[in-house]
């Protein structure tokens, strides 16, 4: 299978990010034996955006080590595509004397002659050229962060996470090989950074092997929230309304760029109405902003753009839009409505899948397995044959069961978040989803009535006969066989017809 490449650029492209892994565990977003190269590229190292993408990737990785799909569920699409992970936190150089990011424009201007610092003065006010980026990230203001960004590239010392991953693209690409750039046009980091890093991996990649085969594109987000204004005190603070202009620019900038970006298709991603935020946070671990359907086409970008073929016309870059779909009176929109069917892929079975399969271990099995850990009788033959030999091992040796649990309590978050109750009860249950606090926690014997699968009770004796653990001593994988339970119970949350099993 080709190898792909992703750049998410900036913290609209974390929550891209997380949104990609997120598909990528239900097997929405390509083939499951594909190898995906991830990107994480931000200044704010705290962004709490940020955090939760690379806290999805680690524990995405960990759980595709510990339960492999094996034996009958050989293929199985959860936890399938390969994801190899490479972060960087942009930082000033450290020979700069204005080290770890602060004070950039500073340090900049003092090192420049008298007259090009009266020309700085023209286009950056003091609180501008003074201003420490390394905290908040560039406060959607791309002409901070464009002259800075590009200052670190061509320096480039501590690159950290990019050059490993310029390093895999000029190893690892191939003639069917995507690199797709994900971020924002309308913020800081995403918009000075996108055009940046397109041209940088352009150079660093131009005298390989694969020179001429690999195939850029990007996903470009247009303006798509808001929140409240920040305060007066606040004299760097970021103000929602100043996105469209942002953007407005940007877009004329790709439009004038088009043939020195020479991307082979473009996607336009927006929503006709903005999605409210609530209060404004400057960045750091307080910028933890809700996830939205937008976020959901980014990834199905990705995915049309790796199965797509090649642009027959080299010289001409296709594009794409697509935004979420409003309601109203007449063209004015009044109110935002996101069916499955106005969704650009597919989607809903694999979705429908994940979000069973969540209900299930969270809502029943996860429950049981901790009240039978250690114990030595009272428990049901699947979970003596599959389970106890691996849940009763040391903490260390089982921990995918606790980034399990983390995983889907945080996908199940994300699903609530981003889809309107109703989609997900119809999709997922076709009657009564139960909640409490947001979390499936109760017994599935009260939840599924209707549901488009039979009651788990029945899993325990039917589903389950016939699996039976790996034979062998080859390695500790072998004997272990949590794995075929989880991947066993992921297909029996298939539709009908429709499991997991080759």
């Amino acid at each position: 299978m080709a190898n792909h490449f992703l750049a998410f650029i900036g913290g609209t492209g974390a929550k891209c990010a997380e949104s990609f892994i997120h598909m990528a565990a239900a097997g929405a977003v390509g083939d499951p034996g594909a190898t995906f190269h991830l990107l994480t590229l931000d200044v704010d190292a705290t962004n709490g955006n940020r955090e939760l993408a690379i806290e999805a990737i680690n524990r995405y990785q960990l759980l595709r080590a510990q339960f492999p799909a094996t034996a009958q569920f050989t293929g199985s699409s959860l936890f399938g595509p390969k994801i190899v992970h490479y972060d960087w936190h942009v930082q000033l150089p450290a020979n700069s004397p204005h080290a770890a990011g602060t004070n950039c424009l500073h340090a900049m201007r003092s090192q420049n002659h008298s007259d090009e610092e009266a020309l700085m003065r023209l286009f950056y006010s003091d609180e501008e050229l003074a201003f420490d980026f390394s905290r908040e990230g560039f406060h959607a203001i791309p002409a901070i962060g464009a002259p800075v960004l590009q200052h670190i590239l061509d320096t480039g010392v501590r690159l950290g996470g990019l050059e490993s991953f310029v390093d895999a693209l000029r190893s690892e690409a191939g003639v069917n090989s995507r690199l797709v750039i994900v971020g924002s046009i309308f913020g800081g980091t995403g918009a000075c950074g996108i055009p940046a890093i397109t041209r940088y991996l352009r150079v660093k990649t131009r005298d390989t092997a694969m020179s001429g085969n690999l195939l850029i594109s990007a996903v470009l987000l247009l303006p798509y929230y808001h929140f409240a204004e920040p305060g007066q005190e606040d004299e760097m603070g970021v103000h929602a309304r100043k996105f469209y202009n942002n953007a407005r620019g940007a877009l004329a900038f790709y439009r004038d760029m088009e043939g020195e970006l020479a991307y082979e298709s473009l996607y336009l991603i927006g929503s006709p109405l903005d999605y409210n935020m609530g209060a404004y946070r400057a960045g750091m671990e307080t910028q933890k902003n809700p996830p939205t359907p937008v976020e959901w086409e980014s990834s199905l970008a990705i995915a049309h753009c790796i199965a797509s073929d090649p642009n027959p016309d080299p010289g001409h870059t296709l594009q794409y839009i697509k935004c979420g779909q409003g309601t109203g009176k007449d063209d004015a929109p009044q109110s935002l409505h996101i069916a499955w069917e106005s969704l650009s892929l597919n989607i809903r079975d694999r979705m429908g899948t994940m979000a069973r399969f969540i209900a299930a271990y969270m809502g029943y099995y996860r429950s049981y397995i901790h009240k039978y850990q250690g114990a030595e009788r009272g428990y049901k033959p699947f979970y003596g044959e599959l389970l106890k030999s691996y849940v009763d091992t040391e903490e260390a040796e089982h921990k995918g069961l606790a980034a399990l649990e983390g995983f889907c309590a945080r996908y199940w978050t994300w699903l609530r978040q981003s889809l309107d109750y109703d989609i997900l009860t119809q999709t997922c249950f076709t009657g009564r989803l139960m909640a409490s606090a947001g979390y499936p926690v109760r017994s599935l014997h009260a939840l599924i009535a209707d549901a488009p699968a039979p009651r788990w009770a029945q899993v325990e004796d039917a589903l389950f006969d016939g699996i039976r653990p790996l034979p062998g001593d080859e390695d500790a994988f072998s004997r272990r066989s949590a794995g075929l339970f989880i991947h066993g119970l992921y297909a029996h949350c298939a539709p009908p017809g429709r499991g997991e099993n080759p």
